[in-house]
């Protein structure tokens, strides 16, 4: 039985060498802009601070961050620099403000080219550059971009295959172009390495070497940490300009997520009750489900599809659309909502008489997931039935995630559920993401102060994964990629059957964690 500690995913986040490269990567770019963008415009709350260079900022080092001090309007602002990024605009500066602004911002608007923003033909010039830097002598054997749906690999990322004297290394670069991208790096990585594998021999233990725009590795990394180091070594590494040549740093830890500064907690219950959401509840009382969300709103949906909010610190506002679009319910538009739950409700069910509509259509996981939460003793009987959620909120820094289902087994053991209803080769990583990110939330206690699990007791255990999809929507890729990762991970395939819309059942439940990788 293995225990997590203040390990991999704990303590080891604040280590000494993790801060000396953050540390390295800013001074670089903060040394950039005062060479590049010395006359660009700063913007601070909404207000023009005027040029950089008239600002008078300045930067001190306390402890392990840097501190920055400038000039407003208001009179001089102390802050603790959090990030520098690259944006087309300019730059973005996140600072930690104050419990009035938890993330605040220095923007600075200039013409000068970002160093991030690289012509895609430029990339395999920065991928020569870091072979050049970190294995001379090694011979390039192939280089290419074009996608291959065949084998599952995307023309997102160049692919660069090197040999030295001892092994071979798997490159794979990103520009700022496709940044959304990046997250799917690691997964293309390791089906590459497979396909290489089988068609023509490695030499050596190889190495995958994943090369990305400062400031785009933390979620490559974290997830990265999940591999068995023995089966898939893997370097990350951030590229910035450096006068006209391109720099390289080792990636640094994932920032480690501060409430209040990075993210807030949705309020879970007690439900805030108002004549309003009551009388939208009365349109179908046995079908209609509220969801915590935020502060500010929960959410109302139908068989999984959202198509209400109820708003406002005592729940008395609603607002109902389907989509961004939303209208604010009165009396005199109460129709419109009732004719809107009608026809979601005519529309969406497994006899719909068009199984092309939207409402049929839209957000097909959610209402997975809504068949899932109502049957969940019978599916999942090692379960605690009363502590089982949807779409919970997990953090990287400030980047968000949202767990499908985050439920707790007998022992106290937390229970991490992946849903797909199409084929995704990023099923497997994505779940391992949020996997290590619960894992953090539970050692500072994040569940429970929120009243999550609160009479559950949970264990300091690693998470189980389960990977839930229609038996035939399994991504053949999923096996191999999880053949990959660490072998103490326990994951868990559950193949439902594909009519799961006229009520879900459990087809078969494979333990794929210690697939051999041969």
């Amino acid at each position: 039985m293995r225990v997590f500690s203040s390990g991999r995913f704990g303590g080891s986040f604040r280590k000494r060498d993790g801060f000396v490269t953050y540390l390295r990567r800013q001074n670089l770019l903060l040394d950039w802009i005062e060479r590049e963008l010395g006359s660009a415009r700063v913007v601070w709350r909404s207000q023009e601070l005027g040029a950089w260079n008239a600002v008078r900022l300045s930067c001190r080092r306390c402890g392990p961050h840097r501190v920055l001090r400038f000039q407003t309007p208001q009179g001089p602002v102390e802050s603790r620099l959090s990030t520098i990024r690259i944006t087309r605009q300019g730059v973005r500066i996140t600072l930690a403000g104050e419990s009035r602004f938890p993330q605040d911002f220095l923007d600075l608007v200039g013409q000068a080219a970002s160093p991030q923003d690289t012509p895609r033909g430029d990339l395999l010039s920065i991928c020569l550059s870091w072979i050049k830097d970190r294995i001379p002598g090694a011979r390039v054997q192939c280089a290419e971009r074009r996608s291959d749906l065949a084998h599952t690999l995307s023309g997102s990322f160049l692919r660069v295959l090197v040999r030295d004297a001892v092994r071979h290394y798997l490159l794979l670069g990103a520009t700022e172009q496709n940044e959304e991208q990046i997250p799917r790096m690691l997964t293309q990585a390791l089906i590459w390495f497979r396909l290489l594998r089988a068609k023509r021999g490695l030499v050596g233990s190889p190495v995958i070497v994943l090369i990305v725009p400062a400031d785009n590795s933390a979620v490559l990394y974290h997830r990265a940490r999940c591999l068995d180091p023995a089966l898939a070594p893997v370097e990350i590494w951030e590229y910035l300009l450096d006068g006209s040549c391109w720099r390289f740093l080792p990636a640094p830890l994932p920032p480690v997520p501060e409430e209040h500064r990075d993210f807030r907690w949705p309020v879970l219950g007690p439900f805030r009750w108002s004549r309003a959401f009551a009388d939208v509840m009365e349109l179908a009382p046995s079908e209609i489900r509220r969801y915590p969300r935020f502060h500010d709103h929960d959410s109302v949906r139908l068989r999984g599809l959202e198509f209400a909010r109820v708003e406002g610190i005592d729940r008395s506002r609603v607002t109902f659309g389907v989509g961004p679009v939303r209208t604010e319910l009165t009396a005199a538009n109460f129709d419109t909502l009732r004719r809107l739950v009608e026809e979601i409700l005519y529309y969406r069910r497994a006899d719909t008489p068009d199984t092309h509509h939207p409402f049929f259509r839209l957000q097909s996981e959610r209402w997975l997931e809504s068949l899932i939460l109502e049957d969940v003793p019978r599916l999942f009987p090692e379960l605690a039935g009363d502590a089982v959620y949807s779409q919970i909120p997990v953090y990287l820094g400030s980047a968000e995630g949202r767990v499908d289902i985050l439920g707790v087994d007998h022992t106290g053991t937390l229970v991490v559920m992946e849903l797909k209803v199409a084929e995704d080769p990023e099923m497997p990583m994505q779940s391992l993401d949020y996997w290590g990110r619960v894992i953090r939330h539970n050692l500072l206690g994040d569940f429970q102060k929120r009243g999550y699990f609160s009479e559950a007791g949970l264990n300091r255990r690693w998470p189980k994964i389960y990977l839930i999809s229609p038996v035939f929507s399994f991504h053949d890729t999923t096996e191999k990629v999880i053949s990959f990762v660490d072998r103490h991970i326990d994951i868990w395939k559950v193949a439902i059957n594909d009519d799961w819309r006229c009520g879900v059942r459990i087809l078969e439940r494979t333990q794929v964690s210690r697939v051999s990788p041969g």
